[in-house]
């Protein structure tokens, strides 16, 4: 049995087998485009559909964990609008006649990483959210690329570098039963769905890499201390199976 540390961020506790999530790599071609006009038209065309699929998220969190989560993606919403944003979009598309995915790429990485690097840890968890604003254009203006999530029957404890709050929002609940990731803390928006939705989560694992000799692996996830169980031993097992009994009585 390995023990490997990290982040409590949503409590609960899981046992299942470990599927390794790697995104599809986006292969953006920096082209130019003698068209200008036409990618600044490209791109108000993606805007406008990401902001329609954005309200169509928040109205879908809404209803399914309220009010509160649902400002998450109101918040994504503004992030789209964002004029300082956009205009830099435009910028690149005109000035360096670049097609509107790589514009878009470009910036998204620039805001995130301008965000990143703030000393309050608050803005710092936004970086990603900046990362699945510009992502959702760039599927829409490359198609989707996303690659599929892992699945071990119904009870797959989800491991990833990373987790944006739109794909944590779009998770299949009938099979994932964790999340666990390298990157990420209590505050970010993907932690404060995962525990609006119930998944237990750790994020922040204290792992170098994503061994793939993990993938695969049965293991036990609890959320509420923060550790992760590979190939959890005999009275591990049952300390936890007692523990969620235990759990379920007090509800």
């Amino acid at each position: 049995m390995q023990i490997v540390a990290g982040n409590s961020v949503s409590p609960g506790i899981a046992l299942g087998h470990i599927g390794i999530w790697h995104p599809a790599i986006r292969n953006i071609n920096p082209q130019r485009t003698v068209d200008s006009a036409q990618a600044l038209q490209q791109f108000e065309l993606a805007c406008d559909t990401a902001l329609s699929q954005l309200q169509a998220l928040e109205d879908k969190v809404r209803a399914e964990t309220g009010e509160e989560t649902a400002q998450l993606f109101s918040a994504h919403q503004l992030m789209l609008q964002d004029d300082d944003f956009q205009q830099e979009i435009r910028d690149v598309i005109i000035h360096e006649n670049a097609s509107a995915a790589w514009a878009v790429e470009q910036v998204g990485e620039l805001f995130a990483a301008q965000m990143a690097a703030m000393e309050d840890t608050y803005f710092q968890a936004r970086a990603v959210d900046i990362r699945d604003v510009a992502g959702r254009l760039i599927t829409l203006l490359c198609g989707p690329q996303r690659a599929a999530q892992p699945l071990y029957g119904r009870n797959t404890i989800l491991l990833a570098e990373e987790i944006t709050p739109s794909e944590t929002v779009q998770l299949d609940r009938q099979h994932i039963v964790a999340i666990v990731t390298r990157q990420g803390s209590d505050i970010s928006h993907s932690a404060i769905l995962a525990r609006a939705m119930g998944i237990p989560a750790i994020m922040g694992l204290n792992a170098p890499g994503l061994p793939d000799e993990w993938e695969g692996l049965e293991a036990l996830v609890d959320g509420t201390t923060g550790y992760l169980y590979l190939t959890p031993d005999s009275e591990t097992r049952q300390r936890y199976h007692a523990k969620s009994f235990q759990q379920c009585q007090e509800k």
